[in-house]
């Protein structure tokens, strides 16, 4: 049996590991820019203040994933109201609500027998929703006019996928859910809010 020499040995077996190693190491997560909403004009209120709250409150458990966003669907939301409402007024006040932004995993059935083994599925779906209320008030606290929008999107994925792939669908998500927001509530307000809503 031939001998190899001890240094050689050592050698090759720490390059072994050090390979090995280097196959293990996760890939670094990707980090996302804010959902900002300032490249738009913002919609000027004939109300002396605009308070924004956030009702919601994110379970933090299965089935819901939505605090393990890397752009949270309430931080989004929050600050599209700081980006798009602009207070120009003295007599009213305005509330801006966030009362949902949740988004829930939703396990997909695969197919059984060899039909599964061979198939690469969707293993998942995941729903997400935002609700916000937009309320004019008078001196006395009494509601005088409100709006309100909803959207929601949905997005399955493959069994298969990364965290990374993952997190960019969450992203992705959550834009498009607030860019059908932000269309709608824009529409609302000129509707529902146009006596208080300044040119």
């Amino acid at each position: 049996m031939p001998s190899f020499p001890r240094r050689s040995l050592l050698a090759a077996l720490g390059s072994s590991l050090l390979w090995l190693g280097a196959c293990t190491v996760p890939a670094p997560m990707t980090e996302y820019p804010p959902i900002t909403f300032d490249a738009k004009p913002p919609l000027q209120l004939d109300v002396s203040e605009v308070a924004v709250e956030l009702t919601y409150q994110a379970p933090g458990a299965a089935p819901h994933v939505d605090h393990l966003f890397p752009v949270r669907i309430a931080e989004a939301a929050q600050r599209w109201a700081r980006d798009r409402l602009a207070s120009a007024g003295t007599g009213f006040r305005a509330r801006y609500t966030v009362r949902d932004a949740s988004a829930v995993e939703v396990p997909l059935e695969r197919s059984g027998g060899v039909k599964g083994l061979l198939t690469q599925e969707q293993s998942k779906r995941y729903d997400a929703r935002v609700t916000v209320e937009l309320g004019i008030f008078d001196s006395q606290g009494r509601q005088v006019a409100s709006a309100r929008a909803e959207a929601v999107r949905s997005r399955s994925v493959p069994e298969d996928i990364t965290l990374n792939e993952r997190d960019r669908v969450w992203y992705e998500m959550t834009k498009a859910l607030m860019a059908e927001l932000d269309k709608q509530l824009e529409q609302t307000i000129r509707t529902s809010l146009k006596p208080y809503l300044q040119p």
